[in-house]
């Protein structure tokens, strides 16, 4: 008799360790589950597996330890690597396993198909190659300091907190929001003055004392960007730039000699828990030197950043000889161009050309891109021009004492109508084509308030301009015969049960004829200066009441708006099918999820997989398949509500979040995409697998719910 096929599975979430047996028990394979470290270890000696699936995330002992531990004991089952982080943290893990010695059967995204776990237990599924070759780099040893500083010096001015950190400005380079700060060290040394920081660093590398001053660092920044809301008066007029600064980046920059210091960074995470600042507002930045010095190493600690929420920036791009290596292979979030090539970029012809061959590069791969060195408003409009992301510079800024920022944020909130003109017109927005991002949240709204006509309103110098609508075919109305005009003067809902009763506005044309508003709620949208730019608004044609908790709803859809306004809408898109990938889903996902739950409103998710999606690239070619993409989302656009969250969330992977759905809307949205699927031609027919679930409690996850809805496709299969 044949021998079956072992499979062990370490995984802290006790459903997805039984989903990932119960799927290979019924492939024919002998699989046990444990949930902790000391019992996976324990069993692989007493067991010996043939394949192993491995959560990255775990509490304790992560993924990417429990690897290194298997190396070390020379483990030759296969492994497959499981987690929800995201494609290019999965790989960059498998990569750093390979290096190891490790043997790797594939990664295993989650949500995940039970097809895909069969065929890599199979063997029908397998990894591209790992490349481990790598391409040598000449260093060269930076200059001694002329300046005579010991040790001692530098000990005390750690130790008496003298060098202390300036903030400079990041902003959004389309919007020109703010987007962060990058933290920079400086030193005023009671002697010899101003102690310039590529003199004081290259010294704390030389004497050991690298490690101290990133920490110091990294308190001081996190004690700052912690603090910062609370600094502005405890005015109305600055409640919406209070909730922007808890949500904003903060920058600080790793010396390749911390790099691989674990407890340095155990002991952030540790700092970002105790001051209450999520992880991904932090964004490490690393040069490409210091990510190649020890290239497997730099493979694991990254990994494990990323894994715990951290961002990571490659600095300086562009001036190493193993760029383009360095960027596939490891999991960075965001791309740096170096300031050489900006500063020059309007004189230089070739500097353009790199800034644009990079741009193009990180967007490619999933990145955000970040200019720094701008010091003119032409280098800026170029940036802007070409789809940089991220500015920083002169132009934009200085950096600035934490008292100075303070002051420049009180100043950039500009309060006067000018000022706000100003803030709206750099979003470049107005008189643009309707948006999907916020026709959704229109459609949303007038769905979850029964009203016929739902409006974002932006408010010109002499017109209101409606970047969407619903219920109504005009897109501008005079400003002086507009609602939202009264609206945006206070940060307050403004509510109108009849208008006809109202001394404002019983005179008023929009009144007295077409759309002829009788009730009117609006609640105002903010640039991130906490300028008011206009409404998300709700008009009936009849009276009506509105009550605390409809106020409360609205103000959540507002901010939706404004979110929106403040997200980078490009990196959270899929290029191909124009839909928002995994990262723009998860985001707004979650904000619905809330939304619904403070309105008791039925959420539900739907998950789809095409079937054989790889053997049909194969067949037919990655042109035809890229089609069939197209051609599914298409048919998920037509079939859903033009209010429901539609995404490509991996390869072959689809979702759907349905807001305020009855208990038979489920199937009758998945028979009505069969009728539809039905009519049509396909030039290469595909088919597909359905999933779906109900929000089951409100701190349900994305993930959980992906889970669910994996799960019901597989029984469905069956």
């Amino acid at each position: 008799m044949a021998t079956m096929t072992r499979l062990l599975i370490l995984d802290d979430d006790l459903l997805t360790g039984q989903t990932i047996a119960n799927i290979a028990a019924l492939a024919g394979v002998d699989a046990q589950y444990v949930n902790e470290p000391q019992a996976f270890f324990q069993r692989i000696k007493d067991w010996q597996p043939d394949f192993i699936v491995l959560d990255l995330v775990m509490p304790g002992m992560d993924g990417v330890q429990v690897m290194v531990e298997l190396a070390r004991l020379g483990c030759h089952a296969e492994i497959i690597i499981s987690s929800g982080v995201g494609g290019r943290v999965l790989d960059a893990a498998a990569r750093s396993a390979s290096e190891h010695g490790l043997n790797i059967a594939g990664v295993l995204a989650k949500p995940f198909s039970p097809a895909r776990l069969r065929a890599l237990i199979s063997g029908n599924a397998k990894m591209d190659t790992l490349s481990t070759t790598f391409i040598d780099r000449l260093v060269t040893t930076p200059t001694e300091s002329k300046i005579e500083i010991s040790r001692d010096d530098l000990m005390s001015a750690l130790h008496n907190e003298q060098i202390t950190l300036v903030y400079q400005p990041k902003i959004n380079c389309r919007t020109g929001l703010l987007a962060g700060f990058e933290a920079l060290a400086r030193w005023t040394h009671p002697v010899l003055g101003p102690v310039g920081p590529d003199q004081f660093i290259p010294l704390a590398e030389h004497y050991g004392l690298i490690d101290r001053l990133t920490e110091s660092v990294m308190v001081q920044g996190l004690r700052w960007l912690a603090h910062l809301p609370q600094q502005l008066e405890d005015s109305s007029d600055f409640d919406y730039l209070r909730r922007r600064l808890r949500e904003i980046t903060l920058s600080i920059n790793i010396s390749a000699s911390s790099l691989n210091n674990v407890e340095l960074f155990e002991r952030m995470n540790e700092y970002c828990q105790s001051m209450g600042i999520r992880p991904d507002r932090l964004i490490f930045e690393l040069t490409e030197s210091c990510a190649m010095e020890d290239p497997i190493s730099s493979l694991n600690i990254l990994t494990r950043l990323r894994m715990k929420g951290f961002h990571l920036s490659i600095d300086d791009f562009g001036t190493g000889y193993s760029s383009m290596l360095q960027l596939a292979r490891l999991p960075f979030s965001e791309i740096k161009i170096d300031k050489s090539f900006v500063m020059t970029a309007a004189q230089s012809k070739e500097s353009r050309t790199v800034i644009k061959t990079i741009i193009d590069l990180g967007h490619g791969l999933g990145l955000y891109t970040s200019a720094e060195g701008i010091e003119s408003e032409e280098t800026l409009e170029y940036l802007r021009s070409i789809g940089c992301d991220l500015a920083q510079g002169y132009a934009i800024a200085r950096p600035m004492a934490p008292d100075a920022v303070i002051d420049w944020l009180r100043n950039s909130r500009l309060k006067s109508e000018s000022g706000r003109l100003q803030a709206l017109r750099s979003l470049n927005i107005l008189d643009t084509p309707p948006d999907e991002r916020f026709d959704r949240i229109t459609r949303l709204a007038a769905r979850l308030f029964r009203v016929p006509i739902a409006l974002f309103s932006l408010v010109d110098s002499d017109r209101q301009w409606f970047k969407s609508a619903v219920g109504i075919d005009i897109t501008e109305t005079p400003r002086d015969a507009s609602f939202c005009s009264h609206a945006i003067e206070h940060d307050t809902v403004m509510v109108v049960p009849d208008a006809t009763l109202d001394p404002r506005f019983k005179n008023n044309p929009l009144v007295l004829q077409e759309p002829k508003i009788r009730f009117y709620a609006g609640c105002p949208v903010h640039a991130d200066t906490g300028s008011r730019l206009g409404t998300l608004c709700l008009i009936d044609r009849e009276p009506r009441e509105f009550s605390r908790h409809d106020e409360t709803v609205l103000r959540y859809a507002a901010r939706m708006v404004d979110n929106e306004l403040t997200a980078d809408f490009l990196a959270h898109t899929d290029p191909l099918t124009g839909m928002l990938n995994r990262r723009g889903f998860d985001t707004r996902a979650q904000e619905a999820i809330m939304l619904c739950h403070d309105v008791n409103l039925q959420v539900c998710l739907f998950l789809f997989d095409l079937v054989n999606f790889k053997a049909f690239n194969e067949r037919h070619g990655p042109a035809a398949g890229d089609r069939a993409l197209v051609e599914f989302s298409r048919l998920l656009r037509e079939t859903f509500r033009g209010s429901d969250l539609i995404a490509r969330y991996d390869d072959d992977d689809f979702v759907i979040l349905m807001v305020d759905i009855d208990p038979l809307g489920p199937e009758t949205a998945l028979k009505r995409l069969r009728a539809v699927a039905g009519a049509i031609t396909q030039e290469h027919p595909f088919s597909y697998n359905a999933g779906w679930t109900l929000l089951e409690h409100p701190d349900d996850s994305i993930q959980q719910m992906a889970l669910r809805a994996s799960e019901h496709m597989h029984r469905e299969k069956e």
